[in-house]
This record gives C-alpha cells, sequence and structure tokens, in this order.
C-alpha cells in the first residue's frame, strides 16, 4: 500500500513538472512586457511542492532524508502554500479576464479616467465625446461600434488602448478598438482628431 501511495505522489509531482514548464513559457513571454514576476514567485511555489512530493514518495519507501522534518509539518506547510499558490493564480486570471474583457467602470468613470490621461478638462472630453462611433473590420468586414468608455474599460491599463500622438502642434489620439473576430479578439487602431472625430484606421490586429 505505501508503495502505490508512493507512485501516486510521483505521478503528481510529474504532473507538477509539466506545470513548470507551462510556467516557463509564460514567463518568457511575460518578462518583455515586464509581467513575468508573479509567474516567477508561482513557479517557485511549484518546485516548492516538487521538494515536498518527492520527500513524501521517500518516507512512503522507508527512506528519511531530514531526520527533524515529520510529515505533519510539512503536509502543514504545503497547504498553507497550496492556499496562497490558490489566491495568486486567482488574482492573475482576475487580470487575465480584465485584459480580455475589461473592467468594470461606469461611462462617468472611464471619462473621467480618459481626461486624466490625456490631460484633458472632463467637462471637455464629456461634451466632445460621442456616445457611439463605428468602424469596419479589415478582416470580417463587420461594422464596430464603440465609444471612448468602451475603449477604457476594455483596457485596465489605459496606456495599451489610448495613445496620444504630438506632431507639428496637433494632438490627436490613438485609439485601441477591440472586438471578437472569426475565433479570437482583434484591436483596431483608430484616430481621433483633438476634437474627438473620428478620421482613420489602421490595419487591425490579433489580441
Amino acid at each position: 500500500m505505501l508503495i502505490l501511495n508512493a507512485l501516486i505522489v510521483v505521478v503528481s509531482a510529474i504532473i507538477l513538472v509539466g506545470g513548470l514548464f507551462v510556467s516557463f513559457r509564460i514567463i518568457r513571454i511575460l518578462r518583455n512586457y515586464n509581467l513575468g514576476r508573479p509567474w516567477i514567485i508561482l513557479s517557485s511555489f511549484i518546485f516548492f511542492f516538487l521538494f515536498g512530493y518527492g520527500y513524501i514518495a521517500l518516507r512512503f519507501l522507508g527512506i528519511n532524508l531530514i531526520s527533524g522534518l515529520s510529515i505533519e509539518n510539512l503536509m502543514t506547510v504545503i497547504f498553507l502554500f497550496s492556499a496562497i499558490f490558490v489566491v495568486t493564480l486567482s488574482v492573475l486570471n482576475l487580470n487575465l479576464m480584465r485584459n480580455v474583457f475589461g473592467s468594470g467602470i461606469s461611462d462617468a468613470e472611464a471619462l473621467n479616467k480618459f481626461a486624466q490621461y490625456v490631460h484633458m478638462p472632463v467637462r471637455k472630453v464629456r461634451a466632445l465625446a460621442k456616445r457611439d462611433y463605428a468602424v469596419n473590420c479589415d478582416a470580417c468586414n463587420m461594422a464596430v461600434h464603440y465609444s471612448i468608455p468602451n475603449v477604457v474599460r476594455a483596457h485596465p491599463q489605459i496606456e495599451r488602448g489610448v495613445v496620444v500622438d504630438k506632431g507639428m502642434g496637433i494632438t490627436s489620439y490613438r485609439l485601441y478598438v477591440r472586438h471578437f473576430c472569426g475565433n479570437g479578439f482583434r484591436e483596431i487602431p483608430v484616430s481621433h482628431d483633438h476634437k474627438l472625430e473620428y478620421r482613420a484606421k489602421r490595419p487591425s490586429r490579433l489580441v
């Protein structure tokens, strides 16, 4: 029975190793955006779990590498770090969902956030911004309706969805309009002038 228990623990450790490789791939993707630190922390937790699993498997086989460490104490620590691991992973998934589907703020809050970011009085933004703009997606040729609050909600980090372009004394705003196209989300860069009127669009890109 103890041998079977040790085998199950070893299989669990192998599954953890697979998760560790996935975490490394995520870190490689996110490190260019300075977003890899939380996943490095999660990878450290996985290393700790691997140590715990290996120690427990050896104890089941009658091998005690650390005489002062009991299975009970080790399991207590594993339970603690498992809880921290789950909470950290949940927060990361929440941030991911917000980046994909947007944050739940009102139109007024979104306009205030936009005004603060572009350094424009809020009253002016509310007076100039239309409730509805439309642009055709170059990939699916679908008419995509959007508003400034929609763009702000879709990008909790507003600098990823709104870019202020300045040149020759003229200020314009590039908005990245997100919509579901085919099998994934696309962003359409649209240009608005200093009066927040639509002027042009650029080729869309997959998110």
